[in-house]
């Protein structure tokens, strides 16, 4: 109920007129009627309304609701929910809200989320000072979803970054490939009259940030190395002709060399993140 009644100021519903969402919501006039002569205030009128609609109804659903609106010509208000809540991705969060209203992200996990656009950085800093607690930020996800549903498999993959939401986060990708396939495609180019087609593909951020990780740990390792090497090994023909046995195709490289540390960035060179083993 307080994500429906949010979702109503957000719109800037007037509370006064509960009666008549009441009835275009198919209300029992007698309950409507009870809630007028026990409650003065407008807002907790609205508030008994909704509870009166999500308990008993038939009809709870944001497009009724939506509907109910448009009838009363709160258009602009009818729009944002069918564009916002009634959005299947946005859905799939409200389904596990409960879930998420739990989780606790480290600060790194909160940046990723502030990186890929599902939050502001106004938010980002109130979850750090919550703890990490997603609780007061879901709307914000919900909307950042509807908007772009590429975005409800950024935040699955965000959660896989901590083992204690891996499920939640299996279960939000599992429905996203279900309900919403275009979330996981790859847009690709036309391709140009006589030229080769192109193939555009978005990574994530946070696997842009572990590709950086391993990076960071190949250069240091190449770097340790070649020091090693180069401290150790005074005689460059010796290291020249142990590497033309094991790799012939450099063995004219080497003979253009004439240092220990020239022969190893030739070795460098010919490694990759991937394939390491000519520098081992």
């Amino acid at each position: 109920m307080k994500l429906v009644s949010d979702v109503l100021k957000e719109s800037h519903f007037i509370d006064a007129d509960w009666f008549e969402l009441g009835m275009g919501l198919n209300l029992p006039y007698p309950g409507l009627a009870n809630i007028r002569a026990r409650f003065t205030d407008p807002s907790q009128c609205l508030l008994e309304c909704l509870s009166l609609w999500l308990t008993s109804a038939n009809n709870r659903t944001w497009e009724s609701l939506a509907s109910a609106l448009e009838r009363m010509n709160k258009k602009p208000a009818a729009t944002l929910i069918r564009n916002t809540y009634d959005d299947p991705a946005s859905q799939i969060l409200q389904h596990y809200s409960d879930r998420i209203s739990q989780v606790f992200l480290t600060d790194s996990c909160i940046q990723l989320l502030y990186t890929e656009g599902l939050i502001t950085e106004d938010t980002q800093r109130k979850i750090e000072r919550c703890g990490g607690s997603l609780s007061d930020a879901l709307r914000e996800l919900m909307i950042a979803v509807s908007d772009d549903h590429s975005k409800l498999r950024s935040l699955g993959n965000i959660l896989m970054e901590l083992e204690e939401t891996k499920p939640l986060a299996q279960d939000i990708i599992q429905d996203c490939d279900e309900m919403i396939p275009e979330a996981n495609s790859i847009e690709i180019d036309e391709p140009m009259p006589n030229a080769p087609s192109v193939e555009e593909v978005f990574v994530s951020e946070v696997y842009n940030c572990r590709f950086d990780e391993v990076r960071v740990k190949f250069g240091d390792l190449r770097y340790n190395i070649i020091q090693l090497v180069v401290e150790n090994v005074p005689s460059t023909d010796d290291v020249k002709k142990y590497l033309a046995f094991c790799f012939p195709e450099v063995k004219e490289e080497l003979s253009s060399v004439g240092s220990v540390e020239e022969v190893m960035n030739i070795v460098e060179s010919r490694c990759n993140i991937i394939n390491i083993v000519p520098i081992k």
